[in-house]
């Protein structure tokens, strides 16, 4: 073989190795990515609530001679609703907006602890009713490979009802009666989660999140008896730990 064979024969195969490798960096550039988050989804989720309450009266059964009373009331049922948002993608930072609306199951009625000055027990009761729940938050995100890692915080708004109840006027209760209550309102939230995409366009996710409503002032006039006519204001509070799991459609 001559030297001018073995010259072409180098310089087809320098030329096949630069289209190869060219090619290859083609390929590479236009891979897609192992999962994209940005766009818009709506989802579903269900879920478990554990709510603690404290209540202060020192206007019924704290009333002069008595004296004012606080206790706890704890309680928890089921989570369901529904949600949608919009996320925002660059490189493995994710941002994200979400709206959820949903029912939160915590039926709870707590009897006041202890005695009054004449050794009788106590009679009235704090309540907590179940409601619905709506919340805005604003969600930053960690994605690696086809999950992402998230925390979640924003306004949360809920017709929950804390209440006090005193239904019981025969003897040695009194015959003084009052049945009121109040919607939580306005709140905060917090939570994160993991969301993994199944595929595409499914993901699902764990999340959990603390809701808190704060104090709220339950203002209501009696309803029998000595009570009758009578302007009580019972304090009160609410949080709720939730732990949640959902599944979300991209599109």
């Amino acid at each position: 073989m001559n030297n001018k064979h073995v010259l072409t024969g180098v310089f087809l195969l320098g030329a096949a190795g630069g289209v190869s490798a060219a090619d290859e960096r083609s390929v590479v550039k236009n891979l897609p990515m192992v999962h994209d988050w940005s766009g818009g989804y709506v989802g579903v989720q269900v879920g478990h609530g554990w709510g603690e309450s404290n209540f202060h009266d020192n206007e019924y059964n704290g009333a002069a001679p008595f004296e004012p009373v606080s206790w706890d009331a704890d309680s928890s049922g089921l989570l369901a609703g529904i949600q949608a948002g919009y996320n925002w993608q660059q490189g493995r930072r994710v941002f994200g907006v979400e709206a959820e609306l949903g029912r939160l199951k915590l039926d709870e009625s707590s009897l006041q602890p202890g005695v009054d000055i004449y050794g009788d027990a106590y009679d009235a009761s704090a309540t907590i009713r179940s409601g619905t729940f709506a919340g805005l938050s604003a969600r930053l995100g960690y994605a690696r490979d086809r999950t992402l890692f998230y925390a979640k915080a924003g306004a949360v708004y809920s017709n929950l009802k804390v209440g006090f109840l005193d239904t019981c006027t025969a003897s040695p209760c009194g015959d003084g009666a009052i049945n009121i209550s109040k919607k939580v309102g306005w709140g905060y939230q917090v939570g994160a989660g993991v969301e993994h995409a199944v595929s595409k366009s499914w993901t699902l996710k764990a999340e959990y999140a603390y809701l808190d409503f704060g104090n709220t002032t339950i203002t209501g006039d009696g309803t029998s008896g000595i009570a009758a006519g009578n302007t009580y204001n019972i304090r009160s509070d609410l949080s709720v730990h939730t732990f949640r799991f959902g599944a979300n459609y991209q599109f």
